[in-house]
Order: structure tokens, then sequence, then C-alpha cells
């Protein structure tokens, strides 16, 4: 009986769930991009954190894409999986963003006209950047957070499954 059991997932929520995943994702590698081409070298920005980042982000999207279309546990399980190691790939974005909001306006003292300008407004273009990711890193994880619960509700190991007729108890 248990391999006839109805596989509870919610096809739509997981869908837009899962574009918003990838959207979030794209956010912040286009803005670690900028980031990473716009600022002063330093150690910090050679890591190139937020593109990287933003990549493994972008992976539960794509398999709650994935597994919108196919009912399978083995895919949802690792739905859940990455979800949980994307979170730990937010963190590192949210620290990168945080400690890079300085670009450096000490610097723009001893410059000509022109030049203080170029990089005041460089200065703008990479505190936005960074502001941009901290945005898409917090709704990024609230994003992982729903797929993931809403992953671990469709598992038959769930608590919520009844074990007789497979279906959803309305408690």
């Amino acid at each position: 009986m248990d391999q006839y059991r109805y596989f509870i997932f919610n096809q739509r929520k997981m869908v837009v769930l899962g574009l918003l995943q990838v959207a979030f994702s794209t956010v912040c590698v286009v803005s670690g991009f900028i980031d990473g081409v716009f600022r002063a070298e330093s150690e910090l920005s050679k890591t190139r954190a937020p593109i990287w980042a933003g990549m493994v982000m972008g992976i539960p999207g794509v398999l709650a894409l994935f597994s919108s279309q196919r009912k399978n546990p083995i895919l949802v399980t690792a739905v859940i999986i990455a979800s949980v190691i994307s979170c730990a790939t937010i963190f590192i974005v949210m620290v990168y963003s945080s400690l890079t909001l300085n670009y450096g306006e000490e610097e723009l003292n001893h410059l000509p006209l022109h030049t203080v300008h170029t990089k005041y407004v460089l200065h703008r273009v990479v505190k936005g950047a960074n502001i941009v990711m901290l945005i898409a890193s917090v709704c990024s994880a609230l994003v992982l957070l729903v797929i993931a619960y809403l992953g671990c509700q469709s598992l038959p190991y769930c608590s919520c499954y009844d074990s007789t007729t497979g279906m959803v108890s309305e408690e």
C-alpha cells in the first residue's frame, strides 16, 4: 500500500517559489558582478563570493521547478538538502555585503575633481549593489525556508501523513 501513496505537493506554489528563488539568485549574481567590476581591489573582493554563492542559491530554485513537475520523493529530498546548503551560502553573501558596504570614501580627498566625481558615482553604484544583495539574500532565505517547509510536508514520512490512506490529516 505504501507504494501507492498520494504524494502531496502543491505544484503551483512550488513553481512560483522556484521562479522567485531563481530570480533572487540572478539578482545576487548580477549585483556581485557589478560589485566585482567597480570595486577597488582588495583581498575580500578578489574572492567573488557573491557570484559563486548566487549560483549555488539558484540550485534549489531549479530543483523546485523540476520537483513540481515530477512527483518524486527523492527529488523533493534533494530540494530540501539544497535549500539548507543554500541558506549557508546566503549567510556568506550577507556577511560579504555587510563587510563591503564601505567602498573607500577616505581615498577620495586627495584626487582631482573629475576623478573624485567618478569615484563618488562608483561608490554609490557599489553601495547600491551591496544593498540589493542584502535585500535579495533576505528574501531568498525566506523563500528557501518556505520551499523546505513545503518539501518536508510532502514527504511520505512526514507526521501529517496518514499511513493507511496516504492522505493529509486535516487536524
